[in-house]
């Protein structure tokens, strides 16, 4: 897997990226041990969630980390390669004292796979292929077990939006994988008010720009970044201001760890989860 990841980040660093780690040492010291040397990076997007009010971002912080995360892809598959596991986990943020502490960089390229051939043609759907990525973040294509594509990165980057801007996803608490994906088919129909409950109208929107594309396309990211720009005029947000995080403003009171969420979260995820678990038992 450290082959992979080391292949990854040379072929970013050969686009000069901004948003994908860097790469500073690779190499086999034995048969049997390979390393990698990168920078020393801040919290990842989980932990960061985690230690606010609420478990989620302020509405700028929110727009703010998706644009980059999203930059973060774009860049990742314009270096011919698809991460099949886009979460928060693998998402990190720089450090103060390397004036970096205003971007944030994806990491952890151990499943991701090159889309394009030596050729520069698109390598086609090996079909079904198994699990690829992680449960709560992954697209239904992954649920179908089918071979992903640039588009299920973009549907794991939607689920993380939501996640942080709302506070949690609604199969949360969902163990099954089966549960989880009647959970995500369910937001888009008759679960979709809890689903973006308290989030802007335009995530709506997002959702169904990447429910239409199809293994083949090569999305469009600049209109991905318009719908969230409409956001930021929407909302008047300043996206050049700090983050939730940034501890040289933050006050006591917003560093303060909780892990609970507003009763309007909690019953509307209940809600939902008690939907899917009958939708499970009754197929």
């Amino acid at each position: 897997m450290l082959h992979i990841e080391a292949r990854v980040m040379r072929a970013a660093a050969r686009r000069h990226c901004q948003h994908i780690c860097e790469l500073i040492d690779y190499g086999v010291e034995k048969p049997d041990y390979i390393f990698i040397v990168i920078p020393l990076l801040g919290k990842d997007l989980y932990k960061l969630r985690n230690e606010q009010i609420n478990r989620r971002f302020s509405m700028c912080t929110a727009i703010q980390v998706g644009l980059q995360t999203l930059k973060a892809i774009e860049e990742l598959h314009l270096s011919h390669f698809i991460s099949r596991d886009i979460k928060p986990g693998n998402f990190m943020v720089g450090l103060h004292e390397n004036q970096q502490h205003k971007t944030i960089f994806l990491i952890d390229f151990g499943l991701a796979k090159k889309y394009i051939d030596k050729n520069g043609k698109l390598i086609p759907s090996r079909g079904e292929i198994g699990w690829r990525g992680t449960t709560r973040y992954g697209s239904l294509n992954a649920h179908l077990r089918l071979d992903l594509s640039r588009r299920d990165d973009l549907e794991s980057w939607f689920y993380l939006l939501v996640e942080i801007t709302r506070g949690s996803l609604p199969w949360r608490h969902i163990s099954e994988r089966a549960g989880v994906q009647a959970a995500k088919l369910m937001a888009r129909n008759t679960g979709q008010k809890q689903f973006f409950h308290q989030c802007p109208k335009q995530y709506k929107i997002l959702m169904q720009m990447i429910d239409v594309l199809v293994f083949e396309d090569s999305p469009k990211y600049h209109e991905f970044i318009n719908v969230l720009m409409d956001i930021k005029k929407e909302w008047n947000l300043q996206l050049n201001s700090r983050f939730d995080w940034d501890e040289e403003e933050m006050t006591t009171s917003t560093r303060s760890i909780t892990k609970s969420i507003s009763s309007s979260d909690a019953e509307c995820e209940k809600a939902m989860k008690e939907e899917c678990i009958n939708s499970v038992e009754t197929k």
